[in-house]
């Protein structure tokens, strides 16, 4: 069997896909791909491309190179990557949240306004330089990594898909029982010198561990979305444009949302309902998505 038949072979089997089932997709007979497998003939160039976009390949790899050898190197090298990218993109925005909440707890309990400033913002600039880090090394890896192998066992994606949802419950029940504490925490017991202020913090650390939730898990489907990372890779493929569009506005729309919250907080001490611009942010985020979404259908 030569180069060509083996890959197709060996990513045909990785779809769990039979020769019937490849013919069928492409409208040949089952004795076809039989040939092309066995080397006996090849397909014309259009059905190769065809190849390339079913097994998320690179043509190269498909036709001169050992496409199983190279899937287990892709395989570590990407997972890796995307793991450590979500993990540091979690980190960056939950602690953004952690600042705010440090700087509320703090705050309640009267410590000098200098003190509890230099840790806000010292908390606040190691999350914006993780975010940076990340950002750029992910940018990198695409630039370097621009098509991968589609390498995970449907098992894999259906147990991800099946845990999901119940993160993302948990996720905004966590966020739920942290409106319910800030709203009341004018009814909460305090110790003495202590302000209400408190109850707003861990209002804000509920919400940083709902939100942290939520993204991590989010940025868990994501990973396994390989034929999505393949098709923003390529300059062609309008969806890169839209996701940068969605990114953009949704980075916008929270940056101005922070500033939002920390003047409505600190200059006029409305703590008790300035938490509100944050669900509004993520409802004003989930409709950009859409009319994006909704601009590539079209």
């Amino acid at each position: 069997m030569n180069v060509f038949g083996e890959n197709l072979q060996f990513y045909r089997k990785q779809k769990n896909m039979t020769q019937e089932q490849l013919a069928e997709h492409f409208d040949i007979s089952r004795q076809t791909v039989s040939k092309w497998e066995a080397g006996t003939s090849y397909p014309e160039m259009e059905k190769i491309l065809q190849l390339c976009d079913l097994f998320s390949c690179d043509m190269d790899t498909l036709l001169r190179k050992d496409a199983a050898a190279l899937e287990i190197e892709d395989s570590q090298g990407y997972n890796n990557h995307m793991e450590k990218w979500r993990r540091k993109l979690t980190f960056g925005i939950t602690m953004l949240i952690v600042g705010l909440a440090v700087y509320q707890i703090l705050d309640s309990f009267q410590i000098a306004e200098t003190i509890v400033n230099i840790l806000f913002l010292m908390i606040v600039i190691v999350a914006i330089l993780d975010l940076i880090v990340a950002g750029m090394q992910h940018d990198i890896y695409r630039k370097n990594h621009q098509v991968i192998s589609n390498f995970y066992s449907k098992e894999e994606k259906q147990k991800s898909e099946e845990k999901f949802p119940i993160y993302i419950a948990v996720g905004i029940g966590i966020i739920l029982f942290g409106v319910l504490i800030g709203m009341n925490g004018d009814e909460f017991p305090l110790l003495v010198g202590m302000t209400s202020d408190f109850y707003n913090g861990i209002f804000l650390i509920l919400t940083a561990i709902g939100v942290g939730t939520i993204v991590y898990n989010g940025l868990g489907q994501v990973k396994y979305d390989i034929e999505g990372y393949n098709k923003e890779n390529n300059p062609d493929f309008i969806s890169k444009k839209i996701n940068n569009k969605i990114v953009t506005w949704c980075g916008c729309i929270m940056i101005f949302v922070t500033i939002l919250f920390c003047i409505a907080g600190f200059v006029f001490q409305l703590w008790e309902i300035c938490w509100i611009v944050y669900p509004v942010g993520g409802l004003l985020c989930g409709m950009i998505a859409l009319i994006f979404q909704g601009q590539k259908v079209e």
